[in-house]
Order: structure tokens, then sequence, then C-alpha cells
């Protein structure tokens, strides 16, 4: 009877070891498997790393590149604004120095004439009248002498006025060359270069 018991035990412990000896295998298989399932998706990732990482050195390059062919046009730009800047410089000033010089002899030449005519209407008026009685058979020469000192009177005050005008001219043309040159970009007239972004 107590080897029956004694069996009986042996047999529910033999069963209960199997059981889980069974259970043991199960769970490696299952182990096993999910390992496999891992390292597959592990080496997808590893992939799918390696690829962002080339498009991202990619797309760095090409931002890298643009930002560089960006800074080259502006670069071009500026050389080319600061020529045409510096070439109408150049042509302001050569346009003043003709106004300049053109207004200087507009304005000798009209002292020369004012001077010449205020020296011939002196020269008239204070003329002796012998001319008048060594001639007595003209009684218009007074009236032509009138006529005379008027058309001279007359000359000398459109000279004046030619004169009030080209210095009125010349003023306006101050005015517009000194606009012109206020109007020209402080960065280029201070020497400052535009910052670099990025």
């Amino acid at each position: 009877m107590l080897i029956f018991q004694d069996f009986s035990f042996l047999q529910l412990l033999l069963w209960i070891v199997g059981g889980l000896f069974l259970l043991s295998l199960g769970r490696m298989v299952s182990l096993a498997r999910q390992n496999r399932q891992i390292a597959k998706d592990n080496a997808k990732m590893e992939k799918w790393a390696v690829a962002q990482q080339a498009e991202l050195i990619s797309v760095h390059h090409d931002a890298q590149s643009w930002r560089a062919k960006t800074q080259r046009q502006f670069d071009a730009v500026r050389a080319d604004l600061g020529a045409r800047l510096e070439q109408a410089e150049r042509g302001n000033a050569h346009a003043q120095k003709q106004a300049d010089t053109t207004q200087e002899k507009a304005l000798i030449s009209a002292m020369a004439k004012i001077n010449e005519l205020e020296t011939r209407l002196a020269a008239a008026k204070t003329a002796p009248p012998s001319a008048a009685a060594a001639a007595p058979s003209i009684p218009a020469l007074p009236a032509m002498e009138t006529l005379r000192m008027e058309s001279l009177q007359a000359e000398l005050a459109g000279v004046k006025a030619d004169l009030d005008a080209q210095r009125h001219q010349n003023g306006e043309l101050q005015r517009a060359l000194l606009l012109a040159r206020r109007k020209q970009p402080p960065a280029r007239r201070n020497g400052a270069r535009v910052p670099r972004h990025g």
C-alpha cells in the first residue's frame, strides 16, 4: 500500500515536471520567434536610419549649395549696383562740371554784353546834340536817337532777364544734385557691408 502511494506521488510529480518542461519548450520557441522578428525589425530600422541619414546629408548639401549660389548672386547684384552707382556719381559730377562751365561762360558773356549795352546807353545819353545842329534838314534825328536808346534799354532788360534765368537754372541744378546725393543708399555711402544670414 505504501509502495502504491509512492508510485502515485512519483507519477504526479512526473506529470508536473513534464508539463513544466513542455511549457518551457513552448516559451523558448515563442521567444525564438520574437527574437527573429526583432532582428528583422532591427535590420529594417538600421536601413531606414541609414536612408534617413543619407537624405539629411543630401538636403544639407543642397541647402549649402543653394545658400552659396544665393550669396554669389547677391554679391554679383551688389557689385553691379555699386558699379552703376559709381558710374551715376561720375555722370552727375561730369554733368555738374559741364553745367558749371556753361553757366560760368553764359554769365561772363551776359555780364560783358550788359557792360557793353550800359556803355552804349550811357554814351547815347551823354552824346552832344551837335549832330542835330549840324544837320537841320533831318528833323527825325531825336526820334531815332530815342528809339535807339529804347532798343538798347529793351536789349539790356532782356539780357538781365536771361542772366536771372541762368542763375535760377543753376540753383535748380544744385538742388537736384544735392537731392540725388541724399538718395544714395546709406550702406554704400558709409562703406557698411550687408550682414549675411545663416
